[in-house]
């Protein structure tokens, strides 16, 4: 695991693409029109130009593998995930040739103990109920703090 760097942008766009289209779908948009979606989009505009940005990428043998991230949002311009202005939201994605070896539980404890130093004192994430990674979120000891329909706004305080 490393700190993301400037040049992991595009990867993280496709890790983002990835956790907001994890659902097998021929239908599914090109990445570009994904990623314009307003709600989508707003997950990385302006990446590491806000005051609290923070990212983890994975990588196997020099390759990613998979990212992770939080970042503050505001009420005028949040994803799905948000709370407050106080909690950042997560977004994580682990590409499909290395899911189901544990990245992603690397990356969420990087995440944690990150926030933890910086006194941030919760992270928030929205998952879908049928997604497989609700598991991980709750083994990584994130709780359900509101039922939104399909998903499940999730929370985890970073205290030890």
């Amino acid at each position: 695991l490393r700190e993301s760097k400037p040049s992991d942008m595009q990867f993280m766009r496709e890790m983002l693409y990835e956790a907001v289209f994890w659902r097998p779908n021929p239908k599914k948009p090109a990445l570009e029109e994904g990623l314009a979606n307003p709600g989508v989009r707003n997950a990385l505009v302006d990446w590491g130009q806000r005051d609290g940005d923070a990212a983890v990428v994975a990588l196997l043998d020099s390759t990613p593998a998979g990212a992770a991230w939080y970042r503050f949002y505001t009420d005028d311009n949040c994803i799905r995930g948000y709370m407050d202005e106080t909690v950042p939201v997560i977004v994580i994605a682990v590409h499909e040739n290395y899911r189901q070896q544990g990245i992603g539980e690397k990356m969420i404890a990087w995440l944690i103990e990150h926030a933890s130093k910086r006194n941030i004192q919760k992270l928030s994430l929205m998952v879908s109920k049928d997604n497989h990674a609700l598991r991980l979120y709750r083994k990584c000891g994130f709780q359900e703090y509101a039922d939104k329909g399909d998903s499940l706004l999730m929370l985890r305080r970073t205290e030890r």
